[in-house]
């Protein structure tokens, strides 16, 4: 008898141990999961909106199906989820996305892709191409803009992928200074020249982005040099990809070499790199650190990103 007691203890300890193991990797993948669709599903809503909506994740998920289709879709969250993004932002080179046709047909009207959100830029488009706005769901309004602007066919397209270290040549639009700006600051800045990779061109002059200034810490009069820290966060690739953009060896050196160009009036600015990504100014003691508004600057990928693109 005590035997037995004494395997059945083993046998449930043994069940408790290996659910102890295998449980929080159930709720690890779950969470995982969740985090997924809601990060998939926000960036779904910037790209439309250039806002992220309040309320249910079902709910957002069936606004977002009938404003692009009419109506809802059939499947569990997770799948409706990816079917959105692979029709807005991801694509595919038979069929690109619709981040894909609206930014292509902006660049062949206006010779240059805006950062706004989708919805705008299709009624932007609708009127100088039809002076009117549409009510047919957005596929579909978006469809008939990129057949004008490609009547003779769809534009060549293909799947690249964009390596790490990539040179993205950009300029900044406005003034930044570790003197007049402030932690949580957004600053803009814009693509300098057509980025191509592979005859593709994957992200168009011009195109605007965002950054942060992080740290921005003012020289003393005891000579303490001034201080910024930068986040240049991402751009937005032609078919709506979000790019991952740092300073890195290769645009530091970059920077370094055009050290006049990107230094002027402003004399021994270094530009450094971090792990994180971040780019840090420093000056001579007791001098700010200032980035004149037109200031050039390399940055560059951050990591291997596949895009669907135009070709030349």
């Amino acid at each position: 008898m005590f035997l037995k007691t004494k395997k059945n203890c083993s046998v449930f300890f043994a069940v408790i141990f290996f659910l102890s193991l295998i449980l929080p990797q159930i709720a690890l993948a779950q969470n995982s999961s969740e985090i997924a669709i809601i990060e998939d599903l926000s960036q779904i809503e910037m790209l439309i909106y250039g806002e992220v909506k309040e309320g249910g994740l079902l709910i957002r998920v069936e606004t977002l199906e009938k404003e692009l289709v009419g109506r809802t879709l059939p499947g569990i969250l997770k799948d409706r989820v990816k079917q959105l993004k692979d029709f807005i932002v991801t694509g595919t080179p038979e069929e690109p996305s619709l981040s894909f046709k609206i930014n292509s047909a902006q660049r062949t009207l206006q010779d240059g892709v805006s950062d706004e959100p989708l919805l705008p830029k299709i009624e932007e488009l609708e009127l100088i191409i039809f002076g009117e706005l549409s009510d047919d769901v957005l596929a579909m309004r978006a469809e008939k803009i990129f057949t004008v602007c490609f009547p003779e066919g769809r534009p060549s397209t293909q799947e690249v992928m964009v390596p790490a270290g990539t040179m993205i040549p950009v300029v900044l639009l406005q003034k930044i200074s570790s003197k007049k700006s402030h932690s949580g600051d957004i600053f803009e800045y814009k693509v300098a020249e057509d980025i191509a990779y592979a005859g593709s061109v994957i992200i168009p002059k011009d195109t605007i982005a965002r950054g942060e200034v992080l740290k921005a810490k003012k020289a003393s009069v005891l000579l303490k040099k001034g201080e910024l820290q930068l986040d240049f966060k991402t751009i937005e690739a032609i078919d709506g990809t979000n790019i991952r953009l740092v300073i890195g060896e290769a645009s530091e050196e970059e920077n370094t070499r055009l050290g006049v160009a990107i230094g002027a009036g402003i004399a021994g600015l270094i530009i450094l790199s971090n792990p994180i990504g971040l780019a840090a100014g420093a000056l001579i003691p007791g001098k700010n650190v200032t980035f004149k508004e037109g200031t050039k600057i390399y940055l560059e990928v951050a990591r291997d990103t596949k895009i669907i693109s135009l070709t030349r």
